[in-house]
C-alpha cells in the first residue's frame, strides 16, 4: 500500500467521527442583529471613553500645567535645603544658604529663594551670584518658617585664683653638706606641690634658698624653673630663669629670693625643678648647702647638663611659694541650631491650590555670623564657606599663597594667615585647631585672636605650641593686659609630638576663655582687655620662630539672623 493510499484509509476511518459528532449551527437572523447591537453599544463607549480621557490630558492652557510646575518647584527647594551646611539670609520670604562643592572647584554652592512679598511677583532662585532667574510667574503666596534647637554647654566657670600661699618647703637640716655654684657643677631641687581636690591650676611665684656669695662676688647665678622627667630629674627645658648677681649676696648665709611670673596655669600633679645655676666659666657664683640625712628631691650635677643625679633621701633648703586656682561657679555657652524649614507656597489662578511641607535639615547647621574653616585640601585664601563671595583667608603682607605648602591636607606654615574679612569677635566665638610644632625654637606653631573690640579696647588670646628638646611638646595660653605685657593663662606640660587638638571657648560677655586640650578641660581663665589702637581685626594661624604644622582649623562666631 503506497503512502498515499494509507492517507486515504485514515481519512475515510475518521469521517463516521466527525459524523458522530454533529455539525455545527449557524447564527440565526435575530442573534446577528442583537450582537451588533451590543458591538455597536460597546464601541460607542470605548470611543467616549478616548475622547474624555484625551481632553483630560493636561497642556499649556489647563489648569494642571501651573499645578505641576509649583510641585516641581517646591520639589527642588526642599531638596536644596535638606543640604544646606550654612545660612547668610533666614527671613519669611528669602533664604540663601550654601551647599557642599558640587562643581570640583573646593568651594561651597550658594543658593538663594527670593519673593518680593506682593502677589502676583514671581519667585526667583539665584545660583552662585549669577543673575536671578524667575522660578514661578504670579505667587500668591510664599512663606519660610524655621523651627530651632538650642543646645547648651556647661563648663567650669572662670578659675578664682587664692593668694600666695606656700607651695613646698624644706628648712630642717640634719647633716649639713656644703655645695659651690660654679662651672657645671648645679644644685637643684625637685618639687610636686600636693593640692587640695578642687583646685584647678597652680603658678609659681617665688622661690626662696639659703646661700651666701662666694669668692671675687663678681660671678651670676641663674635660678631656673626646670619640668622634671620620670626619674624627677631636670630636663633641658627652661620654662622661667631669673638671675641673681653674686654682688647681691651677702657674705654670711641668709634666704635669697627669686620671683617668677611667667609659670601659670600648670595642671595639679605637674612637678618642677628648682635649679640654681653657673651660666658662664669663671669662678664659683655662689655657696649653699644641703640636708645630705634628711628630706627628699636634691639633684645635682658635676657635668652640667649632661649628666644629672637624684637622691631620694637628701634636700635642698628651700621654700616654694605660689597660687593655687580653683574653678568659679559654672557658666553656659548656647547654640542655637536650625533643624527644619516649613514652606507654603500658591501661584495664582482660579484652581491653584496651596503647597505646604517641611524639610529636616540633615546638617543642623549652626547659626552665625561669621565662620572660618580648613581642612587644607586646597589654598586657603580661595575657600568661601559662608558664601559671602570673598575669600576666607588672606596671607599677610599680601603675599601669594604657596600650593607647595600643603601636603596631604597639613599645611607647612611658611607664612602667616589672617581671616577675613575684619571681624570684632564680639560674641560667643569657637576656636578648633589641630596643629604641631615640629622644630625647637621660637613661639612655636601658634593661634592669636584680636577679640572683644569695641572702639580701641579689645582683648587678645593667643596659643603658644612649642616642643622641646626632650621630644615633647608644651602649649601656653596667654592673654595681655597691654600692648607689650603677655600674661600666661594655662600652661600644659609634656605633651606628645604628634598633632595637638585645642578647644577654645571664647566669651565676651563674661571676658573668659574656655580651654581643652585633647578633649580634657584645663579650667576657664579671664583674659584681659585693654586701649590700644590698631586695626588688627582678625584671627591668625603662624609658626612663630620655628617648623609648624596645622591640621585643622575652625572659627565660628555665634549669631546669625
Amino acid at each position: 500500500m503506497t503512502r498515499y493510499d494509507r492517507a486515504q484509509k485514515r481519512s475515510t476511518h475518521l469521517s463516521p467521527k466527525r459524523k458522530r459528532g454533529g455539525s455545527r449551527r449557524g447564527f440565526t437572523l435575530a442573534e446577528v442583529v442583537v450582537s451588533m447591537a451590543i458591538t455597536t453599544i460597546v464601541l460607542g463607549g470605548s470611543i467616549s471613553a478616548i475622547l474624555i480621557a484625551g481632553h483630560a490630558l493636561p497642556d499649556a492652557d489647563t489648569p494642571t500645567e501651573p499645578i505641576v510646575r509649583v510641585s516641581d518647584v517646591a520639589n527642588e527647594l526642599v531638596e536644596e535645603l535638606t543640604y544646606a551646611i550654612h545660612f547668610t539670609e533666614r527671613t519669611a520670604t528669602s533664604v540663601a544658604f550654601t551647599v557642599a562643592d558640587r562643581d570640583g572647584d573646593d568651594r561651597p554652592e550658594k543658593i538663594r529663594y527670593d519673593w518680593a512679598g506682593t502677589p502676583g511677583d514671581p519667585l526667583t532662585r539665584e545660583y552662585n551670584d549669577r543673575t536671578a532667574v524667575e522660578v514661578l510667574p504670579a505667587v500668591t503666596r510664599f512663606n519660610l518658617s524655621y523651627d530651632l534647637t538650642t543646645l547648651t554647654e556647661t563648663y567650669p566657670g572662670a578659675g578664682i585664683e587664692g593668694s600666695e600661699t606656700l607651695l613646698s618647703v624644706y628648712s630642717s637640716i640634719q647633716d649639713i653638706h656644703y655645695f659651690k655654684i660654679e662651672k657645671k657643677k648645679w644644685l637643684g631641687q625637685y618639687v610636686e606641690p600636693t593640692l587640695a581636690a578642687e583646685a584647678i591650676s597652680w603658678s609659681a611665684t617665688r622661690a626662696l634658698f639659703r646661700m651666701k656669695s662666694e669668692g671675687a662676688r663678681n660671678e651670676l647665678t641663674l635660678g631656673q624653673l626646670r619640668t622634671a622627667d620620670v626619674e624627677n630629674k631636670p630636663t633641658q627645658t627652661v620654662l622661667e630663669e631669673v638671675p641673681k648677681p653674686e654682688s647681691d649676696l651677702s657674705t654670711d648665709y641668709r634666704w635669697e629670693e627669686f620671683a617668677f611670673s611667667s609659670v601659670r596655669g600648670l595642671t595639679p600633679g605637674d612637678a618642677l625643678c628648682l635649679v640654681l645655676k653657673h651660666p658662664g666659666d669663671g669662678g664659683p657664683s655662689a655657696r649653699m648647702y644641703y640636708d645630705d640625712d634628711d628630706g627628699s628631691g636634691l639633684v645635682k650635677t658635676d657635668d652640667g647638663e649632661s649628666k644629672w643625679s637624684s637622691y631620694a633621701s637628701k634636700s635642698m633648703r628651700y621654700y616654694l611659694y605660689g597660687t593655687v586656682t580653683t574653678a568659679g561657679a559654672s557658666q553656659t555657652a548656647a547654640r542655637r541650631y536650625l533643624t527644619d524649614v516649613r514652606v507654603g507656597l500658591q501661584t495664582d489662578g482660579e484652581s491653584a491650590f496651596p503647597i505646604e511641607t517641611a524639610v529636616r535639615l540633615l546638617n543642623t547647621p549652626e547659626l552665625l555670623s561669621a565662620v572660618w574653616e580648613l581642612d587644607f585640601d586646597s589654598d586657603p585664601t580661595g575657600t568661601d564657606v559662608n558664601g559671602d563671595g570673598i575669600g576666607d583667608w588672606v596671607v599677610r603682607g599680601g603675599g601669594t599663597f604657596d600650593p607647595e605648602s600643603l601636603v596631604d591636607g597639613v599645611w607647612h606654615a611658611d607664612a602667616t594667615l589672617d581671616t577675613f574679612p575684619n571681624n570684632d569677635f564680639t560674641e560667643l566665638t569657637t576656636v578648633d585647631l589641630q596643629f604641631r610644632n615640629t622644630s625647637v625654637g621660637g613661639k612655636g606653631a601658634v593661634f592669636w585672636i584680636n577679640l572683644d573690640r569695641t572702639g580701641d579696647t579689645f582683648g587678645v588670646v593667643y596659643a603658644s605650641l612649642a616642643l622641646q628638646p626632650d621630644g615633647t611638646q608644651i602649649l601656653r595660653i596667654y592673654t595681655k593686659t597691654d600692648n607689650s605685657t603677655p600674661v600666661p593663662l594655662r600652661t600644659t606640660l609634656g605633651l606628645p609630638d604628634g598633632f595637638v587638638k585645642l578647644r577654645l571657648v571664647l566669651d565676651p560677655g563674661t571676658d573668659t576663655v574656655s580651654i581643652t586640650v585633647n578633649g580634657h578641660h584645663q579650667g576657664t581663665y579671664t583674659y584681659a582687655t585693654f586701649d590700644y589702637v590698631n586695626d588688627d581685626r582678625f584671627a591668625s594661624i603662624l609658626g612663630w620662630g620655628s617648623d609648624a604644622e596645622f591640621d585643622h582649623v575652625s572659627i565660628r562666631v555665634a549669631g546669625g539672623n
